[in-house]
């Protein structure tokens, strides 16, 4: 007779989060040896390859054998509740850690770099979330820097892949069965462009390559050299705002230093400025409306709710900003400013990159409104309204807002507060409206014209409840940890910090002494900061819900154990 096969059991809970998480690691190994390539084009570097190469190394053998011990070959169940939060918040820790090794290491080869494990975790934070925040100061044009195009190549390929989604590459794999719709959705994406998660997740990777080659061509073309124009096209497409120069995007004005030149073309740092603007305001357009522009449904574009939104906000901030800027008291500003066009130019930059939470910068390193406006960091004037702090304040606010849902922007998501400002509409409207009248709550979204539903209402509601209450708190955090951390720097950089923006008050290479790691208070804020970070992109719920199945896994190990216990003592006493 032949033996009856058992029934193979069903890999579950920690295991089956442990085993796909060996994928992911697998996928960040081959992603850290990426910017091994560039040493080929610049041989002087080939100090990083030992050090990347490391790093890559570690990932794929660990994740191969998590894979192979965890999964391979084995039935799995699908994941219970909230367990594709567990996946998700593990992946993107280790994608962090990963990221961070090569400063880590770096810095012990070279002291120079000054990057602790407090600042590269913070730096490899901001890149995968594509914030733009920044403690980096080996940059391309900083004299001494160690290996400079791979480590800033480095940081964009973090946007990069940030931008892209990292768990959407891996989610298109395990498609519908693995748990790759809910990985999909955990990670921030509300629109699935196809109905197939894998044709989907293809959809959208190579929507994004195809901006980014015409992107770093036209950045060419407007004379930007062709290592500044792939870094700066993958960094402005994911809304990261990293940069390989010291002074972003304003390396590239007569006034910041030397002009740069790349062999073919003269550079033309306002036509850089405009298509810079044009790709950071594509990174935050949601991936279903993107679908709309390539195929010519223009109609569909501009109807729908968030677009009409961020028109709207995006005219209004741009003209109060400007006004802004010109009413500002303080005299030094002419010398600054070349007359209202400079102004406009000024404003028109700032406001787009911060609706669209890109971190790039035209008026110097980070301490960017330092240097706008004359402030002192630690400064005592306060924020007299109708001076250049009425344009700071406006720049928070479309921080927080951010950018659309689904696209790699950050922020609470314009289509969240075209819900709630359209439900208070309605809301109002109801309570001076005749017994006899009902007006339905009417939405255009995605092409169609449906009526809000309450669920919907409510969701939006409370995340925006829970996003200011955690903004808010952090704000009151850093202060506390640092009390030189004024009111002003600290609402600008957490706001920064939590939206995924990468504008900052102090934090850069200007001011690194600031929030030293070497300092208890320079380490409590880069963490708390960094917290900000990716509980911003992760859009803050995906860790309530790993924490409440880690518990729930525990409990559920732990009475099994102890009905165990009982059983064999039951067993023992029916013997005896």
């Amino acid at each position: 007779m032949e033996a009856i096969a058992k029934p193979q059991k069903e890999v579950a809970g920690f295991r089956l989060v442990l085993g796909y998480l060996g994928m992911f690691m697998v996928l960040i190994g081959l992603i850290s040896a990426i910017p091994l390539v560039v040493v080929a084009f610049y041989p002087s570097e080939a100090a990083a390859l030992p050090i990347f190469g490391s790093v890559s190394g570690v990932n794929i053998v660990v994740g191969i054998t998590l894979y192979l011990l965890l999964i391979w070959r084995r039935k799995r169940s699908r994941f219970f509740r909230h367990q594709e939060s567990m996946l998700l918040v593990l992946t993107w820790i280790f994608a962090i850690l990963s990221g961070a090794a090569p400063f880590f290491i770096g810095t012990m080869i070279h002291p120079a770099m000054n990057m602790g494990f407090s600042a590269s975790v913070f730096e490899a934070t901001s890149g995968y979330s594509t914030t733009g925040l920044t403690v980096f100061s080996d940059f391309i044009d900083v004299n001494g820097a160690f290996c400079p195009h791979v480590y800033t190549f480095h940081r964009a390929l973090m946007n990069f892949i940030g931008g892209v989604g990292l768990v959407l590459l891996v989610a298109s794999v395990l498609g519908a069965g693995g748990g790759g719709v809910a990985l999909y959705v955990s990670e921030g994406h509300s629109d699935r462009v196809l109905p197939n998660i894998a044709k989907s997740a293809k959809l959208i990777f190579g929507i994004y390559l195809f901006y980014t080659v015409i992107g770093a061509v036209a950045l060419m073309i407007a004379g930007m050299p062709p290592f500044d124009a792939v870094c700066h096209s993958m960094s402005a497409l994911s809304g990261g705002g990293f940069s390989p120069r010291a002074f972003n995007v304003g390396a590239f004005r007569p006034y910041e230093g030397q002009y740069l030149d790349n062999g073919f073309m003269p550079v033309n740092s306002l036509a850089i400025e405009i298509l810079i603007m044009l790709l950071v305001t594509l990174s935050a357009i949601s991936f279903m409306l993107h679908t709309f522009l390539l195929r010519g449904k223009f109609r569909e574009f501009f109807r729908d709710d968030e677009t009409r939104y961020g028109m709207i906000a995006a005219g209004a901030a741009v003209i109060i900003g400007f006004v802004a800027i010109l009413v500002t008291t303080d005299s030094s500003r002419a010398s600054f400013f070349d007359g209202a066009g400079e102004a406009f130019r000024t404003d028109i930059f700032y406001v787009i990159g911060t609706m669209t939470n890109s971190g790039f910068s035209i008026t110097g390193t980070s301490s960017t409104f330092n240097t706008l406006f004359h402030i002192a960091p630690n400064s005592s004037t306060g924020w007299p309204l109708f001076t250049g702090h009425a344009f700071t304040i406006i720049l928070i606010l479309l921080m927080l807002v951010g950018g659309g849902a689904g696209s790699s922007a950050g922020g609470i998501k314009q289509y969240r507060v075209a819900v709630f400002l359209r439900s208070t509409y309605y809301s109002l409207r109801y309570r001076f409206a005749s017994i006899h009248h009902r007006y339905p709550k009417i939405t255009y979204r995605y092409g169609h014209q449906t009526e809000l539903e309450e669920s919907t209402i409510s969701d939006a509601h409370h995340y925006l409840l829970i996003y200011v209450l955690l903004y808010l708190l952090i704000v009151v955090g850093v202060m506390l940890a640092d009390p030189n951390y004024e009111i002003g720097a600290a609402t600008f950089d957490v706001a920064s910090a939590i939206s995924n923006t990468g504008l900052s008050w102090r934090i850069g290479p200007g001011y690194v002494d600031s929030l030293a790691p070497s300092t208890v208070a320079g380490n409590v804020n880069l963490w708390l900061l960094t917290i900000a970070m990716i509980g911003g992109r992760l859009e803050i719920l995906p860790f309530a819900y790993a924490t409440s199945s880690v518990v729930q896994e525990v409990k559920y190990h732990r009475q099994q154990r102890l009905r165990a216990r009982h059983a064999a003592a039951m067993d023992i006493s029916e013997g005896e």
